[in-house]
């Protein structure tokens, strides 16, 4: 809204705002307005922070979830041994290979070492802001070889090896580790030993390594999900305190601080900040999740497919950084919907790497609702050298939709029946087609739902338009 300034000849000014008449006494703010002012001012402030803090603090309950839920410490992993299960929030996990996540504290160890044993294993090192300092496995500088990885602290001026490691600077001491071993032949325990053959350890005990320890995340129910209310911001307190502030950070850190949250200080707001912080997580959160649900039409190039409701999942570059600015609503269009980056994540080229489309909407533009039926017809061919996956997610948590068949994905490896020409047809809905059981989603009434189709290792016809996906349509 306009402000309107009306000056009297008493020496009041009075403004008309979207928050009220402000009233001014010879210029100066009354008592009245300035309180209004200042609550307005930092509740505008604790929105935006929320916006921007949500991947660190998305990483950050990763970090508390592993601890609360599974008893693990930093450099121990949680494992997926016999794949994600849907009674688990994770953020757009799936069931199709086997995950394996760890946290890292440079702050605590110094420098860290992560070897990588060779096969066929993708890994990811996120920082907390969930930029990627680098992938390991196929995807990194070693690709099937393995190799060792040294992080070192930010500020490090200690003892370096001379060779031997791929030494990386962190600009953060938090950081999440996450590799996946990848089924191949169908052979799940090979992938799974594959994995466990990975070492985490402080460099400082190079010299006595023991292989880490490995919990099974499988059939576990653990909440990963960012909180809501006070406890949001309880948990951005603690990362800020762990973590040095990087300098496109500066104006957000003097955002929070008149708000109880400050680099080196414990979080223990008053009642007037807890007040404003509840109000602005509120906000924050719907305005996070209608980034997710329609923010691709705030940001070029989001589309797939022509003509169609599938836009790609991932808009944000990995560093978070765009020739003239840091993507803001590109990063909280992910981050509020998925975790972790990479230069192999959301590749635009035909290789190694993964891509993923997703979509909200079907075929007439209405919302999927899961008292429905849905069929989505893959072409012959899909464009996908390692392997496809089609996984459903619950619009409320953007993790696996849980259903009483505990199944939210199919994939290439699964026996799926096909038409003649090659194609196939899978349905999403309450109530499995007769006949077709084996390419049917469970989805439930009363909730909504949407579906993320994953390219491994993308070939040329998902970038040239000779291959296309159409619309999921309602039956």
């Amino acid at each position: 809204m306009t402000a309107v300034r009306d000056q009297t000849s008493t020496g009041l000014d009075t403004v008309e705002t979207s928050i009220g008449t402000l009233t001014y006494e010879r210029g100066y703010p009354t008592p009245e307005t300035t309180r209004s002012i200042f609550d307005e001012l930092d509740y505008q402030r604790a929105v935006q922070a929320y916006l921007w803090a949500y991947p660190a603090v998305s990483f950050q309950s990763i970090k508390i979830a592993m601890a609360r839920d599974l008893g693990l410490g930093r450099n121990e992993l949680g494992i997926a041994d016999h794949f994600v299960d849907p009674r688990s929030l994770w953020l757009t996990a799936n069931d199709t290979t086997i995950y394996a996540v760890a946290g890292i504290d440079l702050a605590q160890d110094g420098p860290v070492v992560i070897e990588i044993p060779p096969g066929a294993l993708v890994g990811i090192i996120d920082d907390f802001w969930q930029r990627s300092l680098t992938d390991v496995g196929l995807p990194g500088p070693d690709g099937p070889k393995g190799g060792s990885f040294l992080m070192v602290p930010p500020g490090y001026d200690g003892e370096l090896p001379a060779d031997g490691y791929h030494v990386l600077r962190a600009t953060m001491n938090d950081h999440s580790f996450m590799i996946r071993g990848i089924v191949v032949d169908g052979d799940v325990a090979d992938a799974v030993a594959r994995v466990k053959g990975l070492r985490i350890y402080p460099w400082s005990q190079r010299a006595n390594i023991t292989p880490p320890r490995f919990v099974s995340i499988s059939g576990v129910e653990i909440d990963t999900s960012a909180p809501q209310g006070l406890e949001f911001w309880a948990r951005l307190s603690e990362f800020i305190n762990n973590n040095p502030v990087h300098e496109r950070d500066r104006f957000f850190m003097a955002m929070l601080k008149p708000l109880g949250i400050e680099s080196g200080r414990p979080f223990e707001p008053d009642d007037r900040q807890r007040a404003i912080l509840e109000d602005g997580a509120r906000l924050g959160e719907a305005m996070g999740r209608t980034m997710l649900y329609d923010g691709h039409e705030r940001i070029a190039g989001a589309n797939a497919f022509p003509d169609t409701a599938w836009h790609w999942v991932v808009l944000v570059a990995p560093d978070q950084e765009s020739e003239s600015y840091s993507q803001l609503d590109e990063r909280i269009h992910y981050t509020y919907g998925a975790i972790y980056t990479s230069p192999f994540i959301g590749t635009h080229h035909a290789g190694p790497g993964s891509t993923y489309v997703q979509a909200f909407k079907d075929s007439t533009g209405a919302r999927f609702d899961g008292g429905r039926d849905y069929r989505l017809h893959l072409p012959a061919d899909v464009p996908a050298a390692a392997f496809w996956s089609v996984t459903i997610y619950d619009t409320a948590t953007r993790s696996m939709l849980q259903s009483p068949s505990n199944d939210a994905g199919h994939s290439s490896y699964d026996a799926l029946k096909a038409n003649g020409d090659g194609s196939i047809d899978l349905y999403f809905g309450p109530t499995a087609p007769a006949g077709l059981e084996s390419n049917w989603l469970e989805t439930v009434p009363g909730k909504g739902f949407y579906p993320m189709f994953r390219f491994y290792t993308p070939t040329a016809p998902l970038f040239d338009g000779s291959w296309a996906m159409p619309d999921v349509e309602a039956i």
